[in-house]
This record gives C-alpha cells, sequence and structure tokens, in this order.
C-alpha cells in the first residue's frame, strides 16, 4: 500500500501531461482561424483572384471596402471564438486546480488508513504477545494445581 502511494504521488506531475504555454495555443489557435477566414475569402471572390491580390494579412489590406465588408464578419467570429477560447482555458485551469486538490484529498486519506493499518498491527502484535503470556500463566497455573 505504501507503495502505492509513493507511486501515486510520484505519477501526480506526469498525469498533468506537458506543460503548455496557453499564450502559444491561442496564437495557433489565432494563426489557424485566419487561415481559414482567406480561404472563405478565397471561395467567396471566386477562381479569378490570384494569391498575389490577397493581402498577406488584415493588417497589410488594402482598405478597400469590399474588403472589410467580407472580413468584418469572419473578424466578429474570431473575437468570439478568441474570447469562448480564453473561458474555456479559465475552465480548464480551474477543474485542473479542482482535480489536484482531489488528488492531494484522495493521497492523504490514503495515508492516514495506511498509518491506521500500522497501529492496529501493531497492536494486534502486543495483544497476541498478551494472550501468548496469559496461555503461559494459565498453564503454569494449571501445573502447579496438578502436582499439589
Amino acid at each position: 500500500m505504501e507503495e502505492t502511494v509513493r507511486t501515486l504521488l510520484q505519477n501526480q506531475d506526469s498525469l498533468e501531461g506537458p506543460k503548455v504555454d496557453p499564450l502559444d495555443l491561442m496564437k495557433a489557435y489565432k494563426d489557424k482561424l485566419l487561415e481559414e477566414m482567406w480561404k472563405q475569402q478565397d471561395s467567396l471572390e471566386g477562381p479569378t483572384a490570384t494569391a498575389v491580390e490577397m493581402p498577406a494579412s488584415p493588417e497589410a489590406g488594402g482598405g478597400s471596402e469590399e474588403n472589410s465588408k467580407d472580413s468584418n464578419p469572419l473578424l466578429e467570429r474570431l473575437r468570439a471564438l478568441e474570447a469562448e477560447n480564453s473561458a474555456l482555458s479559465m475552465e480548464n485551469d480551474n477543474q485542473r486546480k479542482q482535480y489536484e486538490r482531489c488528488l492531494d484529498e484522495v493521497a492523504n486519506q490514503v495515508v492516514q488508513a495506511l498509518l491506521t493499518q500500522k497501529v492496529c498491527l501493531c497492536l494486534c502484535s502486543i495483544e497476541a504477545s498478551l494472550i501468548q503470556s496469559a496461555i503461559r500463566i494459565s498453564q503454569r497455573n494449571d501445573d502447579c494445581h496438578n502436582d499439589e
């Protein structure tokens, strides 16, 4: 049991998984959304549009009114998804902290159970030796009474 507790405590860090910076995740997610936005914009403009005509990013856009009309709903969607991602990230962090607290509580309860088990075994040993002593004393008394 003690070995199991040690193993649980050692593996606690490995259960959390590799540490990933949330900012890196958000940047990668934003890049992916921007890429999808440009693909959608390509499909809306049709096969006549070329990659040279497309700006590399919204910041590098030519400022045309049509481009801003097309990208405005997409940018709003991007902002909404970023807000949702942020909320999910915070929820994930809260759940991870709650999981760690529960895991700590379970580990503490296991340690307490092991200590109680050790005390009980010790008490059983003492009681067994007392019983053996009582049996020997009883046998001696019986031997003394039989000798009389």
